[in-house]
């Protein structure tokens, strides 16, 4: 297993020097991992919601960071996303993911995004 992050600034997701990019960042609180994304009207979908792609991307990214945080460089295997709740352009949302297990190289996690009152908006699970 590598244990070190590749060159990741051009990342759609967490790479800060793409010009289209969403310019993740995280942090650690307790045992969750956690980040904050405001979706612009370039991120919708329908009118006023964000994109299930973007969604999607949200989610792989704060599992597979949280991962990159603790020094392991891994790749996403498998990720499923349940939309709970549209998800709200323009409205500051939550990220949080946890570990859930380990099988040999497989590290098994949880990714949801809450809204401001705490209320889950999408869930996933990923193999990474």
């Amino acid at each position: 297993m590598e244990t070190e992050k590749k060159n990741a600034q051009l990342c759609f997701g967490c790479g800060q020097d793409n010009p289209i990019g969403l310019k993740l960042s995280f942090y650690r609180e307790g045992d969750l991992f956690c980040g904050e994304f405001m979706a612009q009207e370039e991120h919708q979908g329908y009118p006023g919601m964000v994109h299930g792609g973007i969604i999607a991307t949200l989610l792989d990214e704060i599992m597979a960071n949280n991962l990159f945080d603790q020094g392991l460089f891994v790749v996403t295997a498998e990720i499923t996303v349940r939309y709970v709740h549209k998800v709200p352009v323009g409205e500051r949302i939550f990220l949080f993911s946890r570990q859930l297990d380990r099988r040999r190289r497989l590290y098994e996690m949880e990714g949801w995004i809450e809204d401001d009152q705490g209320r889950v908006l999408a869930q996933s699970r990923g193999k990474m």
